[in-house]
Formats: C-alpha cells, structure tokens, sequence
C-alpha cells in the first residue's frame, strides 16, 4: 500500500459516512450525509441512487479536501452497506430506477401467499433465508409481475455496498456475503468449498417464478477481491485513480467482525433503528438438520474465515424509544430542550436514578410490528395512577431489552450455555442503557470504544489485503484496543427474571392481536 491511510464507506439506509483511519496514529475521523428516502404510494420505500452516489462522494472529497499531503495518503478503501433490497444498474453501474429499500413492503400480499404455499420451505435449504417483503426475490418477482420494463433495461440487480463499488471503480460485480445475504444464490455450495464462486439458485428462481431473469445475477466475488477507482470515480470523489478498492461485506457481518468476533464465542447485538441480534457458526451447521433448521433464523449469510451468520432481527430496537421522547411523551422532553439538554441524554440519566418495582409497567416495542408478525402493534400494560413520565420510559428501555433478549435466547438455542454479549449502535453509547442491557439479558455486556464498528472491520480487511496489518482480526484489534464491560447486578436477577416471564406471557398474546387487520 502506498499511502498511509484507509478509507472506508459505510451507506446504512437514512445516512451515508465515510471514515477515514490513521492505524499509526490510532485516530479516525468521520463525515455523514443523510440521503433522504422516497416513499411514492403507501408501502412503497425508495431511494435516489444517484443522489446515494452523489452524497458520498461529498463525504469523500470532505475528507480528502482536508487531508495534509492530498489523495495519495489514502492507501486502499473498504466498503460496507445496507443488504437486501434492490439496486438496478446498467452495464456501466448507473441506475436504471430508484433503489428499493429493504423496509418496501409492495410484496406484501405475494410474500403472504408464498408463505401460505410453503414457499419458505421449499428454499431455506439454498437459500438460508426467511421470505420477507423487502427481500430481493420477492422485490423482483412484484417488478416482473407489475412493472417488467425495468427489468427489461436493467443489466444487473446490486446490492447497496456493491452499487457504491462500481460507481467507484466502473466495474459492476456482486459479493459474497451480500449475495448470501440476499437470498437468491445456492448458499449450499459453500458447504463444500467456503472459497466457492456462487451462482443463483435454480431452485429458488423457479419458486419465485422469476427463472427468466437469472441474467440480472452475477456470479459472487470473494470479500477481498481488488479494485482500481475509475478515472471518472476518482473526477467525482477526489480520490487519486487506480487507488484501491476492496469488495467489502454486507453490513451485519462488518458489524460482527469489527466487534472483535471471529468464532463462536460471543454474540453480536446491534441496538439502533433495528434490533440486530448474530451468531456465527460452522458453515457445516448452515443446513436444515443444523443451525438452520433448529433456529429458524430471520436471515443467515456467510461471513470470514469460513462462517455462518445467523441473524435474528426486527424494528424493535431503540426506534421505539426515539419515538417515545418526540411522538408521545413529549412534556418532560420539551423541558429537556428549553434546558438546553440533550432529551435522550437527560432522559437515560433519570432511569440511573429510577426505583425498580416487580409491578412497573411493561412496554412491548412491536410499533412497527413484531419479529413473528408484521401486523403485531406496540402497547403499554399495567399502568397505574401512581405511574408518572419516567416510569412509563422506563418501561420502553426495558422492553426493548427484554426483545433483544427474545432474539437472542432463540439464537442460543443449540448452545449449552449463554454466551457474553458485544453491544453496538445507538444503545451502547449510553453506560445507563449498556447496564440495563447486561441485567435484562443476564450476562456481560462489552462495549467499544469506536462507535463506527463496521466501517472499522472493512478498513482492517481493506489493511489485511494491502499488508498494513497481517489478518483482519490483527487490524480490528489495533484499530478499537478499548472495550468497557459492563457486569449484571446480581441483586437484580430475580427481579428481572420474574419481569421477564411475564413479559414473555404477553408478548405471545400481544402478537395474535391484529387490531381489525385481518389475518
């Protein structure tokens, strides 16, 4: 590597950053732009590709336009982003149409009927993966169904990251995990080989009934497979041409690997918009008799070193509390303000100083459903009039845990016993939350010190490949060397073990209720 620096890209789906690491100096430095999402009928989730694109090259040439001795310190660039959904790109890598997010839910009715017909069966097998709405199959089988134009001018269907990669680099090609990711390749070939070149399942294109448009698929590239940024990338960013580019991975496995985890001997929870809950195993437990069949996971994809990720996830996570403090308990939140306080700082520091009572309330995080049931909705139950503000946040603190705790008791479910806990996204920010974390979940909570963990790992993988650090592991390890841990209170394990019986009890019950939606 000739420069110095790494540069990595992390497009989630509201923000865009590009982080730029100093591995001799141990410092970082990173630039966000929003990109605004598109919503045209009711259901319908999209982004501008171009204004994606347009946005992070600002953040590159914000970063390069402040760097002591230009573009060339900038040694090799990693990539991670968003999985699922669809970007439609020409054989230039332009797009073809707006992006479609993962959260769309046009295919709807059609993942309704598959699942009725045992669709998700039929094709766990290859392809790993539940049937949701805002996965890649279903997406393209609504396009074809309802708008095949696009389809018919599009040359191949990209994931976020590798969307990114070619506008960089001019050449339009898929990777590994975020094929895995995705749900269309035979997953099951890697089972013989982990270095395998992937292909789209046959099978599961017939089941989808979209075998027609098996074109629009590449064949996979492995994680480390190298680049050179185009001349017209490099016009755009202000990157230096030819600088490298390393193909990356989806984003829940950067997430995993930048958390320090390589093996099986942690599990990764992410606590942002989405609650994101992993476990990495054997690839040789990646089938139905295994891991796959006894977890039944949201989503599974491969990950480094020859790995499964199983990933248990749904919109239960810190969303809901965001919600809370701008949506409804908004009194004590306009108070915060007109104090000129941070409202979701001073709110978590009141819960440091709350009473616990085996009767507070509970709050179930299912306002943008549930991880069993889409139409679940949120509620508060066992309010009474001794109850003010901070009890009743309190309870949505809580709750939110106690579904983390849901996902990750299912993950656990071949283990012998449970596992420590790597926290990461919005959550682990807050010392009050990372304790109450490690009380509801009853075990070690440990936190880094770097917020910005999956663009840590593609920057150690980009390090790995261009010899600055010998693996990746080395690299995450010199890159986040300070991790807090954060013990259960032993005096607090009954009470939180009599809460959260109950809280399973109506959480089974809270998800059978559609609320005149019908079944």
């Amino acid at each position: 590597m000739t420069g110095d620096l790494l540069l990595a890209l992390d497009a989630g789906g509201s923000y865009v950053k590009a982080t730029l690491f100093d591995p001799a100096a141990g410092t970082s430095r990173t630039v966000g732009r929003a990109v605004d999402l598109v919503r045209p009928r009711p259901g319908f989730t999209e982004r501008d590709a171009e204004l994606l694109w347009s946005a992070t090259c600002r953040c590159i040439a914000d970063l390069v336009a402040d760097l002591d001795g230009g573009p060339g310190r900038i040694g090799v660039v990693g990539l991670t982003g968003h999985g699922n959904g669809l970007y439609l790109v020409d054989a230039a890598g332009r797009p073809t149409a707006n992006a479609i997010m993962a959260a769309d839910g046009r295919a709807g009715e059609l993942v309704g009927a598959w699942l009725r017909d045992g669709v998700e069966d039929a094709v766990r097998g290859q392809a790993w993966n539940g049937v949701w709405a805002g996965k890649p199959g279903p997406l393209l089988a609504w396009l074809d169904r309802h708008d095949p134009d696009v389809l018919d001018r599009t040359h191949a269907v990209l994931s976020c990251k590798d969307y990114l990669r070619a506008r960089l680099t001019g050449v339009v090609s898929t990777e590994v995990t975020d094929a895995t990711a995705g749900g269309l390749y035979d997953n099951s070939a890697l089972l013989a080989d982990p270095g395998a070149t992937l292909s789209a399942s046959d099978g599961t294109l017939r089941a989808y009934g979209i075998e027609h448009r098996r074109g629009l698929l590449r064949e996979t590239v492995d994680s480390t497979a190298e680049y050179g940024v185009s001349t017209e990338g490099a016009a755009a960013t202000g990157l230096r041409p030819g600088t490298p580019v390393v193909a990356g991975l989806v984003d829940n496995a950067a997430m995993q690997h930048g958390s320090g985890v390589f093996d099986s001997g942690a599990v990764c929870v992410g606590a942002g918009t989405w609650s994101i809950n992993q476990l990495l195993v054997p690839l040789e437990q990646m089938t139905m008799d295994g891991a796959l069949g006894s977890v039944r996971p949201y989503a599974s994809n491969s990950a480094l070193n020859g790995l499964g990720l199983l990933c248990e996830a749904s919109a239960t996570s810190a969303s809901n509390f965001a919600w809370a403090l701008e949506r409804v308990l908004t009194g004590a939140s306009g108070a915060d303000r007109a104090a000129g306080s941070d409202v979701f700082e001073a709110r978590l520091e009141r819960e440091r100083e709350r009473s616990r009572r085996v009767d507070d309330p509970m709050f179930f995080p299912f306002i943008d459903g549930s991880r069993d049931d889409s139409a679940a909705r949120g509620a508060w139950l066992g309010l009474s009039s001794a109850n003010g503000e901070d009890d009743v946040l309190g309870a949505v603190l809580e709750g939110i845990c106690f579904e983390h705790r849901r996902h990750v008791e299912r993950l656990e479910r071949t283990l012998p016993r449970p596992l420590p806990v790597r926290l990461s996204g919005g959550a682990s920010r807050s010392p009050v939350w990372c304790r109450l974390f490690a009380d509801v979940l009853a075990r070690p909570v440990q936190v880094s010190s770097v917020t910005e963990l999956g663009s840590l790992c593609v920057a150690a993988l980009a390090g790995a490949g261009s010899g600055v650090f010998r693996t990746v592991e080395e690299g995450v390890a010199r890159l986040s060397p300070r991790w807090s841990t954060f013990e259960p209170d032993e005096r607090l394990a009954e009470h939180f073990d009599r809460r959260w019986r109950t809280y399973q009890t109506w959480a089974s019950q809270l998800g059978r209720l559609h609320w005149g939606v019908d079944a």
